[in-house]
Protein backbone atom coordinates (compact mmCIF):
# COMPACT_ATOMS: atom_id res chain seq x y z
CA UNK A 1 0.00 0.00 0.00
CA UNK A 2 1.47 3.24 -1.01
CA UNK A 3 -0.14 5.50 1.46
CA UNK A 4 1.93 6.91 3.60
CA UNK A 5 2.47 7.80 7.79
CA UNK A 6 3.06 11.22 6.53
CA UNK A 7 -0.42 11.60 4.85
CA UNK A 8 -2.25 13.77 6.58
CA UNK A 9 -6.08 13.82 5.47
CA UNK A 10 -6.69 9.91 4.21
CA UNK A 11 -4.43 8.36 7.00
CA UNK A 12 -6.23 10.30 9.83
CA UNK A 13 -9.21 8.83 8.94
CA UNK A 14 -7.94 5.49 8.07
CA UNK A 15 -6.31 5.55 11.58
CA UNK A 16 -9.83 6.49 13.03
CA UNK A 17 -11.59 3.64 11.26
CA UNK A 18 -9.09 1.27 12.22
CA UNK A 19 -9.44 2.44 15.86
CA UNK A 20 -12.75 1.37 15.52
CA UNK A 21 -12.56 -1.89 13.86
CA UNK A 22 -9.75 -2.81 16.66
CA UNK A 23 -11.63 -1.63 19.37
CA UNK A 24 -14.74 -3.88 18.77
CA UNK A 25 -12.78 -6.62 17.69
CA UNK A 26 -11.35 -6.30 21.10
CA UNK A 27 -14.62 -6.19 21.86
CA UNK A 28 -16.17 -9.45 20.60
CA UNK A 29 -13.02 -10.98 22.30
CA UNK A 30 -14.09 -10.19 25.51
CA UNK A 31 -17.78 -11.45 25.08
CA UNK A 32 -15.95 -15.12 23.68
CA UNK A 33 -14.92 -16.14 26.88
CA UNK A 34 -14.91 -15.57 30.85
CA UNK A 35 -11.88 -15.21 32.02
CA UNK A 36 -11.02 -17.45 35.25
CA UNK A 37 -9.91 -14.78 37.08
CA UNK A 38 -12.53 -12.22 36.95
CA UNK A 39 -14.70 -13.99 39.61
CA UNK A 40 -11.97 -13.36 42.68
CA UNK A 41 -11.05 -10.00 41.08
CA UNK A 42 -13.98 -9.16 41.62
CA UNK A 43 -14.91 -10.56 45.62
CA UNK A 44 -11.09 -8.98 46.29
CA UNK A 45 -12.44 -5.63 44.76
CA UNK A 46 -15.47 -5.74 46.83
CA UNK A 47 -13.38 -6.64 50.18
CA UNK A 48 -11.38 -3.60 49.30
CA UNK A 49 -14.25 -0.75 48.94
CA UNK A 50 -16.16 -1.93 51.87
CA UNK A 51 -12.75 -2.38 54.45
CA UNK A 52 -10.82 0.36 52.82
CA UNK A 53 -7.93 -1.64 53.11
CA UNK A 54 -5.44 -3.83 51.21
CA UNK A 55 -6.27 -8.02 51.50
CA UNK A 56 -4.09 -9.64 54.09
CA UNK A 57 -5.19 -12.97 55.18
CA UNK A 58 -6.84 -15.40 52.71
CA UNK A 59 -10.40 -15.84 53.50
CA UNK A 60 -11.26 -17.89 50.45
CA UNK A 61 -9.54 -21.20 50.64
CA UNK A 62 -9.29 -23.34 53.43
CA UNK A 63 -6.18 -25.17 52.58
CA UNK A 64 -4.28 -21.78 52.64
CA UNK A 65 -5.42 -19.03 55.00
CA UNK A 66 -2.24 -17.63 55.66
CA UNK A 67 -0.96 -14.11 54.35
CA UNK A 68 -0.98 -13.05 50.76
CA UNK A 69 -0.41 -9.84 49.04
CA UNK A 70 -2.39 -8.71 46.27
CA UNK A 71 -0.22 -7.16 43.43
CA UNK A 72 -3.68 -6.27 41.58
CA UNK A 73 -5.40 -4.49 44.37
CA UNK A 74 -5.54 -1.18 42.66
CA UNK A 75 -7.28 -2.75 39.42
CA UNK A 76 -9.09 -5.06 41.68
CA UNK A 77 -10.92 -1.94 43.27
CA UNK A 78 -11.18 -0.39 39.71
CA UNK A 79 -12.82 -3.45 37.77
CA UNK A 80 -15.43 -3.97 40.98
CA UNK A 81 -16.32 -0.53 40.62
CA UNK A 82 -17.08 -0.54 37.01
CA UNK A 83 -18.62 -4.08 37.05
CA UNK A 84 -20.62 -3.04 40.28
CA UNK A 85 -22.06 0.51 38.82
CA UNK A 86 -21.89 -0.23 35.42
CA UNK A 87 -22.12 -3.94 33.99
CA UNK A 88 -19.28 -6.53 32.54
CA UNK A 89 -20.67 -4.57 29.36
CA UNK A 90 -18.88 -1.31 30.49
CA UNK A 91 -15.52 -3.21 31.70
CA UNK A 92 -15.15 -4.71 28.28
CA UNK A 93 -15.45 -1.11 26.97
CA UNK A 94 -13.06 0.04 29.12
CA UNK A 95 -10.12 -2.88 28.51
CA UNK A 96 -10.76 -2.48 24.92
CA UNK A 97 -10.39 1.00 25.32
CA UNK A 98 -6.81 0.42 26.80
CA UNK A 99 -5.81 -1.36 24.26
CA UNK A 100 -6.59 0.94 21.58
CA UNK A 101 -5.00 3.81 23.57
CA UNK A 102 -1.82 1.80 23.50
CA UNK A 103 -1.96 1.49 19.78
CA UNK A 104 -2.39 5.26 18.97
CA UNK A 105 0.62 5.67 21.46
CA UNK A 106 2.38 3.50 19.26
CA UNK A 107 1.32 5.08 16.67
CA UNK A 108 2.04 8.27 17.94
CA UNK A 109 5.45 7.73 18.21
CA UNK A 110 6.04 5.84 15.08
CA UNK A 111 5.06 8.64 12.85
CA UNK A 112 7.71 11.09 14.78
CA UNK A 113 10.65 8.25 14.37
CA UNK A 114 9.55 6.87 10.99
CA UNK A 115 7.35 8.99 8.84
CA UNK A 116 8.41 7.17 5.83
CA UNK A 117 6.96 3.91 6.76
CA UNK A 118 3.95 3.28 4.81
CA UNK A 119 0.43 3.04 6.84
CA UNK A 120 -0.37 -0.22 5.60
CA UNK A 121 2.64 -1.65 6.63
CA UNK A 122 1.76 -0.53 10.25
CA UNK A 123 -2.18 -1.35 10.14
CA UNK A 124 -1.22 -4.94 8.98
CA UNK A 125 1.93 -5.12 11.40
CA UNK A 126 -0.76 -3.49 14.72
CA UNK A 127 -3.72 -5.99 13.26
CA UNK A 128 -1.52 -8.74 13.35
CA UNK A 129 -0.03 -8.56 16.48
CA UNK A 130 -3.96 -7.70 17.99
CA UNK A 131 -5.45 -11.13 16.83
CA UNK A 132 -2.21 -13.01 17.80
CA UNK A 133 -2.46 -11.88 21.45
CA UNK A 134 -6.19 -12.40 21.64
CA UNK A 135 -5.80 -15.35 23.77
CA UNK A 136 -4.67 -12.94 26.05
CA UNK A 137 -7.02 -9.82 26.28
CA UNK A 138 -10.16 -9.44 27.08
CA UNK A 139 -11.13 -8.48 30.22
CA UNK A 140 -7.57 -9.15 31.66
CA UNK A 141 -5.77 -6.74 34.06
CA UNK A 142 -2.53 -7.36 32.44
CA UNK A 143 -3.68 -5.76 29.49
CA UNK A 144 -2.46 -2.41 32.09
CA UNK A 145 0.87 -3.94 32.54
CA UNK A 146 1.10 -4.16 28.73
CA UNK A 147 -0.18 -0.24 28.78
CA UNK A 148 2.40 0.47 31.08
CA UNK A 149 5.58 -1.36 29.25
CA UNK A 150 4.47 1.24 26.41
CA UNK A 151 4.36 4.61 28.68
CA UNK A 152 8.08 3.48 30.09
CA UNK A 153 9.33 3.01 26.49
CA UNK A 154 8.11 6.26 25.80
CA UNK A 155 9.83 8.19 28.06
CA UNK A 156 13.05 6.02 27.95
CA UNK A 157 13.13 6.98 24.42
CA UNK A 158 12.13 11.10 24.59
CA UNK A 159 14.69 11.10 27.27
CA UNK A 160 17.32 9.43 24.77
CA UNK A 161 16.42 12.01 22.39
CA UNK A 162 15.86 15.33 23.91
CA UNK A 163 17.95 14.98 26.84
CA UNK A 164 15.63 16.54 29.71
CA UNK A 165 15.45 15.73 32.88
CA UNK A 166 11.91 16.58 33.52
CA UNK A 167 10.83 13.60 31.64
CA UNK A 168 12.23 11.50 34.45
CA UNK A 169 10.40 13.13 36.83
CA UNK A 170 7.24 10.87 34.76
CA UNK A 171 8.83 8.02 36.62
CA UNK A 172 8.28 7.88 40.26
CA UNK A 173 4.25 8.30 40.04
CA UNK A 174 4.29 6.07 36.94
CA UNK A 175 5.99 2.80 39.00
CA UNK A 176 3.91 3.83 42.19
CA UNK A 177 0.92 3.01 40.48
CA UNK A 178 2.36 0.04 38.42
CA UNK A 179 3.23 -1.44 41.14
CA UNK A 180 -0.18 -0.77 42.87
CA UNK A 181 -1.73 -2.60 39.65
CA UNK A 182 0.09 -5.26 38.20
CA UNK A 183 2.90 -7.02 39.30
CA UNK A 184 4.47 -6.64 35.79
CA UNK A 185 6.07 -3.30 37.15
CA UNK A 186 9.13 -5.70 38.48
CA UNK A 187 9.52 -6.31 34.52
CA UNK A 188 9.65 -1.98 34.52
CA UNK A 189 12.35 -2.26 36.95
CA UNK A 190 14.35 -4.45 34.81
CA UNK A 191 14.00 -1.97 32.25
CA UNK A 192 15.38 0.83 33.75
CA UNK A 193 18.30 -1.63 34.83
CA UNK A 194 19.08 -2.81 31.50
CA UNK A 195 18.76 0.63 29.90
CA UNK A 196 21.22 1.83 32.02
CA UNK A 197 23.57 -0.49 31.65
CA UNK A 198 23.39 -0.46 27.92
CA UNK A 199 23.82 3.00 28.20
CA UNK A 200 27.02 2.79 30.63
CA UNK A 201 28.06 -0.35 28.15
CA UNK A 202 28.17 2.24 25.14
CA UNK A 203 30.58 4.83 26.86
CA UNK A 204 32.99 1.95 27.80
CA UNK A 205 32.89 0.23 24.09
CA UNK A 206 33.24 2.65 22.43
CA UNK A 207 36.58 4.16 23.34
CA UNK A 208 38.32 0.89 22.50
CA UNK A 209 39.98 1.09 18.85
CA UNK A 210 38.08 -2.09 17.45
CA UNK A 211 34.48 -0.43 17.82
CA UNK A 212 36.05 3.49 17.38
CA UNK A 213 34.27 3.46 14.16
CA UNK A 214 31.35 2.55 15.39
CA UNK A 215 27.93 5.06 15.93
CA UNK A 216 25.80 4.34 18.65
CA UNK A 217 22.51 5.62 18.76
CA UNK A 218 22.53 8.62 21.79
CA UNK A 219 25.21 7.50 23.89
CA UNK A 220 24.89 9.86 27.03
CA UNK A 221 26.92 11.48 28.90
CA UNK A 222 27.85 10.79 32.73
CA UNK A 223 25.85 13.53 34.19
CA UNK A 224 22.47 12.31 32.22
CA UNK A 225 23.11 8.48 33.67
CA UNK A 226 23.35 9.45 36.76
CA UNK A 227 20.67 11.74 36.29
CA UNK A 228 18.47 8.55 34.87
CA UNK A 229 20.41 6.20 37.73
CA UNK A 230 18.46 8.99 40.55
CA UNK A 231 15.21 8.74 39.19
CA UNK A 232 15.39 4.64 39.20
CA UNK A 233 16.20 4.55 42.68
CA UNK A 234 13.40 7.05 43.19
CA UNK A 235 11.03 4.70 41.48
CA UNK A 236 12.16 1.93 43.30
CA UNK A 237 11.09 3.91 46.80
CA UNK A 238 8.06 4.80 45.19
CA UNK A 239 7.09 1.04 45.05
CA UNK A 240 7.73 0.32 48.33
CA UNK A 241 5.53 4.03 49.22
CA UNK A 242 2.27 1.27 48.33
CA UNK A 243 0.39 0.05 50.94
CA UNK A 244 2.39 -3.41 51.38
CA UNK A 245 6.00 -1.87 51.66
CA UNK A 246 7.91 -3.97 51.32
CA UNK A 247 6.11 -6.79 51.16
CA UNK A 248 5.03 -6.02 48.05
CA UNK A 249 8.16 -8.19 46.98
CA UNK A 250 7.70 -10.94 48.89
CA UNK A 251 6.75 -13.27 46.61
CA UNK A 252 9.83 -13.53 44.49
CA UNK A 253 11.05 -16.22 46.43
CA UNK A 254 8.32 -18.29 45.85
CA UNK A 255 8.74 -18.31 42.07
CA UNK A 256 12.13 -20.53 42.16
CA UNK A 257 9.90 -23.06 41.47
CA UNK A 258 8.27 -23.86 37.51
CA UNK A 259 6.01 -26.46 37.89
CA UNK A 260 3.15 -23.71 36.55
CA UNK A 261 4.83 -22.99 33.52
CA UNK A 262 3.87 -26.41 32.45
CA UNK A 263 0.75 -26.58 33.83
CA UNK A 264 -1.02 -23.28 33.32
CA UNK A 265 -2.58 -22.94 29.67
CA UNK A 266 -0.96 -19.15 29.02
CA UNK A 267 2.20 -20.04 30.69
CA UNK A 268 3.23 -22.54 28.48
CA UNK A 269 5.78 -22.22 26.26
CA UNK A 270 5.39 -21.29 21.88
CA UNK A 271 7.11 -24.84 21.92
CA UNK A 272 4.13 -27.05 24.11
CA UNK A 273 0.76 -28.19 21.83
CA UNK A 274 -1.76 -26.86 20.95
CA UNK A 275 0.52 -24.45 19.13
CA UNK A 276 -0.56 -20.64 18.39
CA UNK A 277 -0.01 -19.99 15.27
CA UNK A 278 -0.74 -16.78 14.63
CA UNK A 279 1.64 -15.98 17.67
CA UNK A 280 4.56 -18.26 15.80
CA UNK A 281 3.53 -16.99 12.21
CA UNK A 282 4.62 -13.37 14.23
CA UNK A 283 7.81 -14.59 16.05
CA UNK A 284 9.14 -16.11 12.06
CA UNK A 285 8.35 -12.61 10.95
CA UNK A 286 10.51 -10.97 13.64
CA UNK A 287 13.30 -13.61 13.50
CA UNK A 288 12.86 -13.15 9.44
CA UNK A 289 13.08 -9.48 10.18
CA UNK A 290 16.22 -9.49 12.64
CA UNK A 291 18.32 -11.60 10.05
CA UNK A 292 17.04 -9.56 7.09
CA UNK A 293 18.37 -6.71 9.14
CA UNK A 294 21.98 -7.78 10.36
CA UNK A 295 22.93 -8.89 6.63
CA UNK A 296 21.74 -5.42 5.60
CA UNK A 297 23.84 -3.71 7.94
CA UNK A 298 26.86 -6.27 7.18
CA UNK A 299 26.20 -5.57 3.24
CA UNK A 300 26.03 -1.81 3.23
CA UNK A 301 28.58 -1.96 5.91
CA UNK A 302 26.85 0.67 8.38
CA UNK A 303 28.14 1.59 11.40
CA UNK A 304 25.26 2.86 13.56
CA UNK A 305 23.79 0.54 16.19
CA UNK A 306 21.32 0.81 18.20
CA UNK A 307 21.97 -1.23 21.22
CA UNK A 308 18.92 -1.30 23.01
CA UNK A 309 16.49 -1.90 20.45
CA UNK A 310 18.41 -4.86 19.59
CA UNK A 311 18.52 -5.54 23.33
CA UNK A 312 14.30 -4.79 23.39
CA UNK A 313 13.90 -7.30 20.74
CA UNK A 314 16.06 -10.16 21.38
CA UNK A 315 14.49 -10.21 25.20
CA UNK A 316 10.93 -9.68 24.40
CA UNK A 317 11.22 -12.42 21.38
CA UNK A 318 12.89 -15.20 24.57
CA UNK A 319 10.13 -14.56 26.95
CA UNK A 320 7.81 -14.88 24.09
CA UNK A 321 9.24 -18.25 23.03
CA UNK A 322 9.49 -19.42 26.78
CA UNK A 323 6.08 -18.00 27.61
CA UNK A 324 3.03 -17.06 24.99
CA UNK A 325 1.39 -14.89 27.97
CA UNK A 326 4.61 -12.68 27.19
CA UNK A 327 3.91 -12.52 23.27
CA UNK A 328 1.39 -9.44 23.61
CA UNK A 329 4.13 -8.00 25.62
CA UNK A 330 6.37 -8.30 22.94
CA UNK A 331 4.20 -7.38 20.47
CA UNK A 332 4.65 -3.49 21.66
CA UNK A 333 8.05 -3.56 23.13
CA UNK A 334 9.46 -4.77 19.70
CA UNK A 335 6.73 -2.24 17.48
CA UNK A 336 9.28 0.69 16.78
CA UNK A 337 12.32 -1.80 15.93
CA UNK A 338 10.30 -3.50 13.63
CA UNK A 339 9.11 0.08 11.50
CA UNK A 340 12.93 0.99 11.70
CA UNK A 341 13.72 -2.64 10.01
CA UNK A 342 10.97 -1.82 7.82
CA UNK A 343 12.26 1.77 6.71
CA UNK A 344 16.14 0.44 6.55
CA UNK A 345 15.44 -2.92 4.78
CA UNK A 346 12.52 -1.82 2.64
CA UNK A 347 12.26 1.66 2.00
CA UNK A 348 8.83 3.60 0.51
CA UNK A 349 9.42 3.83 -2.37
CA UNK A 350 8.00 7.25 -4.03
CA UNK A 351 4.78 7.61 -5.23
CA UNK A 352 4.10 8.97 -8.27
CA UNK A 353 0.72 7.60 -8.77
CA UNK A 354 -2.19 10.37 -9.28
CA UNK A 355 -4.05 11.28 -6.35
CA UNK A 356 -7.17 10.21 -7.64
CA UNK A 357 -5.28 6.67 -6.91
CA UNK A 358 -4.50 7.32 -3.71
CA UNK A 359 -8.59 8.61 -2.87
CA UNK A 360 -9.65 5.76 -4.64
CA UNK A 361 -7.40 2.97 -2.61
CA UNK A 362 -8.21 5.12 0.61
CA UNK A 363 -11.96 5.19 -0.24
CA UNK A 364 -11.67 0.90 -0.52
CA UNK A 365 -9.65 0.97 2.30
CA UNK A 366 -12.05 2.46 4.35
CA UNK A 367 -15.19 0.46 2.69
CA UNK A 368 -12.86 -2.60 4.13
CA UNK A 369 -12.53 -1.31 7.42
CA UNK A 370 -16.29 -0.46 7.69
CA UNK A 371 -17.40 -4.04 6.80
CA UNK A 372 -15.42 -5.89 9.12
CA UNK A 373 -16.03 -3.44 12.11
CA UNK A 374 -19.97 -4.19 11.01
CA UNK A 375 -19.18 -8.09 10.77
CA UNK A 376 -17.40 -8.15 14.61
CA UNK A 377 -20.60 -5.85 15.99
CA UNK A 378 -23.26 -8.42 14.77
CA UNK A 379 -21.10 -11.60 15.63
CA UNK A 380 -20.80 -10.04 19.18
CA UNK A 381 -23.02 -11.64 21.99
CA UNK A 382 -23.27 -8.95 24.55
CA UNK A 383 -24.62 -9.86 27.52
CA UNK A 384 -24.19 -7.74 31.59
CA UNK A 385 -24.51 -11.21 33.24
CA UNK A 386 -21.37 -13.00 32.21
CA UNK A 387 -21.56 -15.52 34.85
CA UNK A 388 -24.75 -16.78 34.10
CA UNK A 389 -24.12 -16.43 29.86
CA UNK A 390 -20.84 -18.83 30.32
CA UNK A 391 -22.99 -21.21 32.09
CA UNK A 392 -21.85 -24.15 29.39
CA UNK A 393 -18.11 -23.76 30.59
CA UNK A 394 -18.67 -22.75 34.36
CA UNK A 395 -20.83 -25.15 37.15
CA UNK A 396 -23.93 -22.30 37.41
CA UNK A 397 -26.32 -25.37 37.50
CA UNK A 398 -24.01 -27.04 40.09
CA UNK A 399 -23.32 -24.61 42.25
CA UNK A 400 -27.60 -23.97 42.23
CA UNK A 401 -27.51 -27.23 43.28
CA UNK A 402 -25.30 -27.18 46.43
CA UNK A 403 -26.86 -23.75 47.29
CA UNK A 404 -30.36 -25.39 47.47
CA UNK A 405 -29.04 -28.55 49.26
CA UNK A 406 -28.17 -26.93 52.67
CA UNK A 407 -27.05 -29.91 54.32
CA UNK A 408 -23.97 -29.69 52.10
CA UNK A 409 -23.11 -26.73 53.48
CA UNK A 410 -20.27 -27.66 55.96
CA UNK A 411 -19.05 -30.02 53.93
CA UNK A 412 -15.47 -28.97 51.95
CA UNK A 413 -15.17 -28.78 48.41
CA UNK A 414 -12.52 -29.55 46.31
CA UNK A 415 -12.83 -28.01 42.72
CA UNK A 416 -11.37 -27.56 39.60
CA UNK A 417 -8.68 -24.60 39.13
CA UNK A 418 -9.95 -23.14 36.39
CA UNK A 419 -13.35 -22.79 39.01
CA UNK A 420 -11.73 -21.15 41.99
CA UNK A 421 -12.36 -17.32 40.68
CA UNK A 422 -15.63 -18.18 39.32
CA UNK A 423 -16.94 -19.69 42.96
CA UNK A 424 -15.64 -16.96 44.95
CA UNK A 425 -18.00 -14.54 43.54
CA UNK A 426 -20.82 -16.87 42.80
CA UNK A 427 -20.82 -18.83 46.11
CA UNK A 428 -18.70 -16.39 48.59
CA UNK A 429 -19.88 -18.36 50.90
CA UNK A 430 -17.91 -21.44 50.39
CA UNK A 431 -14.40 -21.77 50.53
CA UNK A 432 -12.75 -23.45 47.93
CA UNK A 433 -9.72 -25.77 47.87
CA UNK A 434 -7.53 -23.32 45.37
CA UNK A 435 -8.07 -20.54 42.65
CA UNK A 436 -5.89 -18.92 40.43
CA UNK A 437 -4.29 -16.35 42.86
CA UNK A 438 -1.70 -18.04 44.90
CA UNK A 439 -0.22 -21.29 42.44
CA UNK A 440 2.97 -20.63 44.06
CA UNK A 441 2.63 -20.26 47.71
CA UNK A 442 4.16 -22.95 49.51
CA UNK A 443 2.30 -25.91 50.56
CA UNK A 444 2.90 -29.08 52.11
CA UNK A 445 6.65 -29.26 51.20
CA UNK A 446 6.12 -27.83 47.13
CA UNK A 447 3.86 -24.92 45.77
CA UNK A 448 0.11 -25.09 46.16
CA UNK A 449 -0.24 -25.94 42.60
CA UNK A 450 1.57 -28.89 42.50
CA UNK A 451 -0.37 -29.95 46.09
CA UNK A 452 -3.80 -29.81 43.89
CA UNK A 453 -2.13 -31.89 41.21
CA UNK A 454 -1.41 -34.49 43.89
CA UNK A 455 -5.29 -35.31 43.51
CA UNK A 456 -5.21 -36.70 39.55
CA UNK A 457 -1.57 -38.71 40.19
CA UNK A 458 -1.83 -42.81 39.43
CA UNK A 459 -0.45 -43.61 42.90
CA UNK A 460 -3.29 -45.44 44.69
CA UNK A 461 -3.05 -42.06 46.94
CA UNK A 462 -5.85 -40.20 46.19
CA UNK A 463 -8.25 -41.60 48.78
CA UNK A 464 -5.53 -40.72 51.03
CA UNK A 465 -5.60 -37.27 49.69
CA UNK A 466 -9.12 -36.61 49.99
CA UNK A 467 -9.38 -37.57 53.57
CA UNK A 468 -6.53 -35.45 54.52
CA UNK A 469 -7.97 -32.51 53.65
CA UNK A 470 -11.70 -33.97 54.96
CA UNK A 471 -13.08 -33.24 51.89
CA UNK A 472 -16.55 -34.61 51.14
CA UNK A 473 -17.58 -33.01 47.89
CA UNK A 474 -15.74 -32.93 44.43
CA UNK A 475 -16.54 -30.42 41.65
CA UNK A 476 -15.41 -31.67 37.88
CA UNK A 477 -15.99 -30.89 34.67
CA UNK A 478 -18.65 -32.80 33.27
CA UNK A 479 -16.10 -33.97 30.59
CA UNK A 480 -12.39 -34.08 30.45
CA UNK A 481 -11.19 -31.96 27.52
CA UNK A 482 -8.08 -34.00 25.82
CA UNK A 483 -6.44 -31.88 23.20
CA UNK A 484 -7.28 -32.83 19.47
CA UNK A 485 -4.77 -32.73 16.74
CA UNK A 486 -5.70 -32.10 13.08
CA UNK A 487 -4.18 -35.14 10.66
CA UNK A 488 -1.62 -32.59 9.25
CA UNK A 489 -0.55 -31.73 12.63
CA UNK A 490 -0.25 -35.25 13.59
CA UNK A 491 2.01 -36.03 10.36
CA UNK A 492 3.77 -33.17 10.54
CA UNK A 493 4.92 -32.87 14.07
CA UNK A 494 4.57 -36.94 14.97
CA UNK A 495 1.64 -36.52 16.93
CA UNK A 496 -0.56 -39.50 18.19
CA UNK A 497 -3.83 -39.26 19.74
CA UNK A 498 -2.26 -41.31 22.92
CA UNK A 499 -0.09 -38.58 23.68
CA UNK A 500 -2.85 -35.75 23.63
CA UNK A 501 -4.85 -38.10 26.17
CA UNK A 502 -4.51 -36.86 29.85
CA UNK A 503 -6.50 -39.27 32.33
CA UNK A 504 -8.27 -38.16 35.09
CA UNK A 505 -7.12 -40.64 37.70
CA UNK A 506 -9.33 -38.71 40.19
CA UNK A 507 -12.76 -39.33 38.36
CA UNK A 508 -11.96 -43.02 37.87
CA UNK A 509 -11.35 -43.16 41.66
CA UNK A 510 -14.75 -41.56 42.35
CA UNK A 511 -16.47 -43.27 40.08
CA UNK A 512 -15.37 -47.15 41.22
CA UNK A 513 -15.21 -46.26 44.80
CA UNK A 514 -17.83 -47.49 47.06
CA UNK A 515 -17.57 -44.35 49.32
CA UNK A 516 -18.64 -41.76 46.70
CA UNK A 517 -21.61 -41.15 44.23
CA UNK A 518 -22.60 -38.31 41.94
CA UNK A 519 -24.78 -35.75 43.36
CA UNK A 520 -25.82 -34.07 40.74
CA UNK A 521 -24.50 -33.61 36.94
CA UNK A 522 -25.34 -31.39 34.09
CA UNK A 523 -23.82 -30.32 30.73
CA UNK A 524 -20.73 -28.38 32.25
CA UNK A 525 -20.23 -30.07 35.71
CA UNK A 526 -20.29 -33.01 37.70
CA UNK A 527 -20.78 -33.03 41.73
CA UNK A 528 -19.24 -36.23 43.93
CA UNK A 529 -20.55 -36.67 47.77
CA UNK A 530 -19.33 -38.90 49.97
CA UNK A 531 -21.82 -41.35 51.15
CA UNK A 532 -22.11 -41.11 54.27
Amino acid sequence: MVISAKYGKWSKVILIFFYIFIFFLLLRNSFNYLDPDLGWHLKVGEEIAQSRLVPDINNYNYVFSGHWVDHEWLSNFIVYQIYNNFGYLALSVFFAAVMVLLLILLNREARRRYPSVALGFILVLETWGVVASLPHLGVRIQELGILFVVLLLLIINNYSRRLDWRLLLFLPPLFYLWASLHASFLLGLGLLAAWMGIKIFERIIRRFPLFSRLNFFEVLSNRHILFFCGASVLSIGATLLTPYHVKLYSFLKDYQNDFYRSHIQEWLSQFSFPFTYWQLAYLAFVVLSLSLYIYYVRRRKILSINIWNLFLLLFFVFLSFQSRRHFPLMFVATFWFMLEIQALVWPVIPNKKPLSYNAWLSVYLLTCLLLVTTFQITQTNFSNRPFQSFCKDYPYESVEFLKNHREYDDARLFNHYAWGGYLIWTWPERKTFIDGRLPQVPLAGHTYLEEYYEFFKKDGQIGDKLNQYDIALVLLPAQDKNLTAKPWEKFLFMITDEELVAHNYLRDYLQSSSNWQILHSDQAAVVYGRNP
